[in-house]
């Protein structure tokens, strides 16, 4: 058979006007200089003047203008249209800034089939506010940009810089179930850019909403999630860029905390998507610090820290952070007995002292774990509770835990007088054990443990003129 002679399959549908708009808003730049490619022609070939398949280079709209963003809106808030429904709006709202200007709205009626809202504040250092709302509703879907003033030009090259950054944050939170693209927020210049915040509320299921908050300053970093598994709080002090360490540093410590959240997750039997939630929301807020001081700013000051002073301390911005899951009663024959799990860590940095040549620097960690929950008595026996006696076979565990880790270092003079790590941990654990509804044993465990260090002979040990200060080491 001749293979020119195979019928040709039939055209597809033709693409709406609203897709041909948001690809050729989308679609990159051919470049006049790339090589011919070659071609098959088929006998029902559309006709070259069809608007639907002409050449996308020599028709580019601008991504941020009017139709395009109407095009997107058309697309998106069709029902069953797959993808977000904010796909794409957030990075071309904030496009407008440096082509169309910051003032825009426009909306669509009719259902979308989504019930969230998102949106986002920026302000800048000379006193503007820009802000931006997305919103889908059973009623429809909507988005407006404005700002309170007009922008210099580095502002608006510095707005429209976060498209991408609230596109993916967008992208995230409309996931099901939703998910944290925070940190190419915390990338804002601090220069041009002193807050950042955003705030959504998306739904997780029909009538249950999980609410984000985050807000991204110069002195603090803050980020709050409140949804039907539990909250969440986390809190980052920017105010003492003196005591961080270099990325490399910052990402061992990182890595450390999360360990240690992990840790304290399975001893206390945590929800695993709410813990990841958390880590993903303490590794992001930590992404992206600010240049640190140089040194001539810090020089003779209790913030010249000398590398052995960074070496001792985590290298991260003090934080405050905790975790708290929605409790629950499994067991109907007794509801007193709940399944929790709160834990909350924090750090703390202190520098005093009149000078670099007199100066004390501590830095403090503190964790603190409660938990309660059901368990089978039986490794290869899933629990499972009902109102009948011969199921109240469980273990019933309650953890309490506190820990607590110092780090102290003294200055005389100029010389290195003092150093030292210590640390303090509690853990009591009790285990109430019941057989057919009746409790046969009742055990707690309580333990202690404590521990200091003193560097001191170890850094006399190791020590080197630093490049600062030329501390000495007695």
């Amino acid at each position: 058979m001749n293979p020119l002679l195979l019928k040709t399959p039939a055209a597809p549908a033709a693409p709406s006007w609203q897709d041909r708009i948001v690809a050729l808003a989308t679609r990159p730049a051919v470049s006049s200089l790339a090589p011919a490619k070659p071609s098959v022609v088929f006998e029902s070939s559309p006709p070259a003047t069809d608007p639907t398949y002409t050449d996308a280079s020599k028709n580019t709209v601008d991504p941020s203008s009017d139709d395009a963003i109407g095009a997107l809106l058309a697309r998106n808030g069709t029902p069953g249209q797959a993808g977000s429904v904010f796909a794409g709006l957030g990075q071309a709202l904030l496009g407008r800034v440096t082509t169309e200007g910051a003032n825009f709205s426009s909306s669509i009626s009719g259902a979308t089939g989504a019930d969230s809202t998102i949106s986002l504040g920026i302000q800048t250092a000379s006193g503007a506010t820009v802000k931006l709302a997305l919103s889908a509703t059973a009623d429809g879907l909507s988005v407006a940009l404005n700002s309170d003033r007009t922008l210099s030009e580095g502002e608006k090259k510095a707005v429209a810089g976060l498209s991408r950054a609230f596109q993916d944050a967008v992208d995230g939170l409309s996931k099901q179930p939703p998910m944290l693209s925070l940190d190419g927020l915390m990338a804002a210049d601090p220069s041009v850019l002193t807050g950042v915040d955003l705030s959504a509320t998306v739904a997780t299921a029909p009538g249950v909403h999980e609410t984000i908050d985050l807000h991204a300053g110069s002195d603090s970093r803050t980020l709050k999630i409140a949804g039907a598994a539990g909250s969440l709080s986390l809190g980052l002090d920017m105010s003492q860029p003196a005591t961080w360490g270099n990325r490399a540093q910052r990402e061992a410590s990182i890595a450390n905390t999360l360990d240690q959240i992990d840790a304290a997750a399975t001893r206390g039997h945590a929800d695993t998507s709410l813990v990841a939630l958390f880590k993903d929301g303490f590794s992001q807020l930590n992404s992206h610090y600010p240049p640190s001081p140089a040194d001539a700013s810090t020089r003779g000051t209790t913030r010249d820290l000398s590398s052995t002073d960074h070496a001792l301390l985590t290298g991260l911005a003090d934080f405050q952070a905790s975790i708290a899951q929605a409790g629950s009663s499994p067991n109907p024959m007794r509801s007193g007995e709940r399944d929790t799990f709160n834990y909350e860590l924090s750090q703390s940095t202190g520098l005093s002292g009149r000078n670099a040549s007199d100066r004390h620097i501590s830095q403090s960690l503190s964790s603190h774990l409660t938990a309660t929950f059901h368990t089978s008595p039986w490794a290869d026996t899933a629990l499972h509770l009902t109102n009948q006696l011969g199921s109240q076979n469980y273990n019933y565990t309650e953890i309490d835990d506190s820990a607590h880790a110092s780090t102290d270092i003294a200055y005389a003079k100029g010389k290195l007088v003092s150093a030292s790590v210590s640390h303090d941990a509690n853990q009591d654990t009790r285990v109430r054990k019941y057989m057919v509804g009746q409790l046969i044993d009742d055990t707690d465990t309580p333990t202690h443990h404590e521990a200091t260090r003193d560097l001191l002979p170890l850094l006399k040990a190791m020590a080197r003129p630093s490049a600062g200060t030329q501390l000495r080491l007695g």
